[in-house]
């Protein structure tokens, strides 16, 4: 297993990290009281203006952690062991901001049966625990302790899941590699039902929407599939891709944005 990957790209450790400023094993934010008082002290580092905002982030972070795992199963053809007793998860300062990591209690990785059949029963098997008793629990008292609804926490997985996608789509140079990255994914989309979930179908199943590029026209790029509360942090507002943009708010946008890039040039 690539540690070193895991750790920069998909923010799972095994050491603490520098400047740490708390810990909390996954387990223990199930307790409502403990949720909260994690969503308090993350909200003061992103003034949050509600503890929502921190919920929405929190989730986005998780985004990572559900990603590594795709990379463990597919990349490596291992599984991590992401259950809630397994993992802790850390506040620290990085750079300039306040990130999360999740480190790891033990480090072992299981390997994935030889054969196809045997394969596609586990990958399904450690899909479901991982989404349906690790992130659902976790998700559900987010939204418990922060009032925010829980599909709003789901919906932040898609938009972070495609987008590392493409990074590890790119990375990978055999074709055969690519097809089951590809794959894989395509499972974990399309065959684990609403119920792993908690949810009416599978939160990470959506249509992608494709828009125009804020400065360049013949780009598109992805809207994202759930509004992340930027505009609830101080000074925050809604990202150009934000689903709670109207088209006319976008163009408007468009337009500044490529009035600015002429004059810039100029």
């Amino acid at each position: 297993m690539d540690f070193l990957t895991l750790e920069q790209k998909y923010h799972i450790r095994r050491e603490d990290p520098e400047h740490l400023i708390c810990s909390i094993p996954a387990a223990e934010l199930l307790e409502r009281p403990n949720m909260q008082q994690f969503l308090e002290l993350y909200g003061t580092r992103i003034h949050a203006l509600e503890p929502a905002a921190s919920a929405a982030y929190f989730s986005g972070w998780l985004g990572y952690a559900a990603f590594a795992q795709q990379y463990a199963l597919s990349f490596h053809n291992q599984a991590l062991d992401l259950s809630l007793s397994n993992f802790v998860v850390q506040l620290h300062v990085k750079e300039s901001y306040t990130a999360i990591s999740f480190k790891l209690v033990r480090e072992a990785a299981q390997p994935a049966p030889a054969g196809e059949a045997e394969r596609t029963a586990w990958l399904r098997r450690t899909l479901t625990e991982l989404y349906g008793t690790t992130f659902r629990p976790l998700l559900e008292a987010a939204s418990e302790a922060a009032g925010i609804e829980v599909g709003q926490l789901w919906g932040q997985f898609p938009t972070k899941l495609n987008y590392l996608m493409d990074d590890l789509l790119a990375e990978a140079e055999e074709h055969e590699l690519r097809e089951r990255i590809a794959e894989d994914y395509n499972r974990l989309r399309q065959e684990l039902n609403g119920e792993v979930f908690g949810r009416a179908k599978n939160p990470l199943d959506v249509k992608i929407r494709w828009m125009e590029d804020l400065k360049d026209p013949d780009k598109r790029i992805r809207m994202k599939n759930a509004c992340c509360l930027y505009y609830r942090t101080e000074g925050g507002f809604c990202c150009y891709t934000c689903p709670r943009l109207t088209e006319e708010q976008r163009e408007e946008r468009r337009t500044q944005a490529r009035k600015t890039a002429i004059a810039q040039g100029s």
